[in-house]
């Protein structure tokens, strides 16, 4: 049966941004832009991450809060920007600075990037890591992106320009927007320009353009609630089918169908909305729960949780009355199901007044969620057994493993799916913590899990289908010899497995 678990951070930290690494641990944020630390949790040695070993602090340079972040082919991380930043220097060093995070030596060292030229890509900046392993980058302010390629130089360009190099392509302004990447490897957003909501836009990486995604049907982006702009949208998942759910700061939802030609724009249909909320704060007289900046996670069985809240009035420090989603409610979605509106989550987490929707979900490699609302407890979600299950044609599968591995190397591995089906995870601008990737668990004897480092990925792409694909992994000099069984894991769908022995 579906439930919650809950266990406490280190120290009383207040967790925040969560991203998983390639060896299955998770790092983890602590809230507030003047605090720096980032701590690691590392799964027991049966593969549960509520009883797993916490790190010492893991600190950056600056403090930062609200960024872009993601998982680089190498398996590095990166941070760059913050809404709100604490570091010395300049103002603009402060916005505009990044920082690479190594699993290898467990310290952050700075993201060089030129001054001012791309500035812009500063403050509650967008990202996306393409297929082939560059970054996309986006300002909050005007219709300028940027590529940084973390292994050529130069290491970044001006993009959106075209081939040759002509005129800023992009029509909506990069504010607040939630990026999700595409099989094509295109990039999609609606864009959230104050005259027209309703525009949608993708960027394709062949032809270095933005392009037409065609029309929303409905409104997804809160504008005024009370006078006070709000501006905010919420996430949106790539399903297996190759759809997109996007779930409005509205509480309206939209089923997004590619098009066959990457180049053209789509189509849009309205989705389930969430539930109905009597409140007198619904943007725009919808009468719907919202999600005003919130996140999205996509389940083994390839349905969706996301969290909404009626909206609600919250007092600024500085006495400004803003428009917020909350106390938070867990809704799902099934694309099989004809239900007309997202359904209540069946084990809701327990929470508190104070909280709003704005929280971070993350999928761990055994298919629960992990869940941090600026507290310091976390909770975690064990889906029952239907939905930890994925269709057949879902599943990573190894085609070449070698069938012995030795300590303190590395080797190769070759499979299909290995990106899974989607990036699993959304949020937005301010929260990005993509899982496309494939991690190496082992499994042997009365339930020891053990996950190896991996990296080296040959794509950065979601639902690659037939497409072989390499990982390297790193087979740690501590690990016990002996007959294992190893499965590759991608989107907390694991591979049939092979039998290696580690000498």
């Amino acid at each position: 049966m579906a439930g919650w678990r809950y266990f406490d951070t280190p120290r009383n930290v207040n967790a925040n941004t969560m991203l998983l690494m390639t060896d299955g641990s998770v790092l983890v944020h602590t809230d507030g832009h003047r605090d720096r630390d980032w701590y690691r949790l590392t799964p027991d040695e049966a593969g549960r991450y509520h009883t797993g070993r916490w790190s010492r602090a893991l600190p950056m340079a600056a403090g930062r809060l609200y960024f872009a972040s993601g998982v680089l082919a190498d398996g590095r991380v990166y941070a760059v920007g913050g809404e709100f930043v604490h570091a010395g220097g300049p103002a603009h060093n402060k916005q505009a600075r990044g920082e690479i995070f190594d699993l290898r030596t467990g310290n952050w060292h700075p993201m060089h990037k030129p001054s001012p030229r791309y500035d812009f890509v500063a403050r509650d900046c967008s990202s996306m890591v393409l297929a082939d392993g560059r970054v996309l980058f986006a300002g909050p302010n005007g219709r300028r992106t940027a590529i940084w390629d973390p292994v050529k130089k130069p290491h970044w360009r001006r993009a959106g320009r075209g081939h040759p190099a002509g005129a800023q392509t992009k029509q909506g302004k990069c504010d607040e927007e939630t990026w999700t990447l595409l099989p094509s490897g295109n990039v999609l957003t609606v864009q959230l320009d104050r005259t027209d909501t309703r525009n949608a836009e993708q960027y394709v990486p062949s032809i270095d353009k933005w392009v037409s995604a065609g029309h929303t049907t409905q409104n997804l982006v809160a504008r005024e609630i009370m006078g006070w702009y709000s501006g905010e949208i919420g996430p949106a998942i790539l399903l297996p089918s190759g759809k997109v759910i996007a779930i409005g700061g509205t509480g309206r939802t939209e089923i997004y169908t590619p098009d066959p030609d990457p180049e053209q724009p789509g189509t849009w249909a309205p989705g389930p909305p969430m539930p109905a909320d009597p409140g007198p704060y619904s943007p725009e007289g919808a009468g719907y729960l919202t999600a005003l900046d919130a996140p999205a996670v996509l389940l083994p069985s390839g349905k969706v949780i996301c969290t909404g809240g009626p909206t609600r009035e919250k007092k600024t420090d500085g006495g400004d009355t803003e428009y917020w989603s909350g106390p938070t409610q867990f809704l799902a979605y099934d694309p099989a199901s004809t239900a007309v509106e997202l359904q209540p989550l069946a084990n809701q987490p327990r929470h508190h007044d104070g909280d709003t929707s704005s929280a971070c979900l993350l999928l761990l490699p055994n298919g629960h969620v992990l869940y941090s609302c600026r507290r310091n407890t976390l909770g975690e979600y064990a889906p029952d057994r239907a939905d930890l299950a994925a269709q057949a044609s879902w599943r990573p599968r190894i085609s070449t493993c070698p069938a012995s591995l030795a300590r303190g190397h590395t080797a190769t591995i070759t499979g299909v799916r290995f990106n899974g089906m989607s990036q699993a995870n959304s949020y937005g601008d301010d929260f990005q913590s993509p899982t496309n990737f494939p991690l190496v668990r082992l499994t042997r004897g009365a339930g020891t899990v053990r996950y190896l480092r991996t990296f080296g990925f040959s794509s950065m792409g979601v639902a690659t289908g037939s497409t072989e694909v390499t990982t390297e992994v790193e087979v740690p000099t501590d690990l016990p010899a002996g007959r294992w069984n190893l499965a590759v894991v991608a989107n907390g769908i694991a591979s049939p497995t092979r039998k290696v022995e580690i000498a």
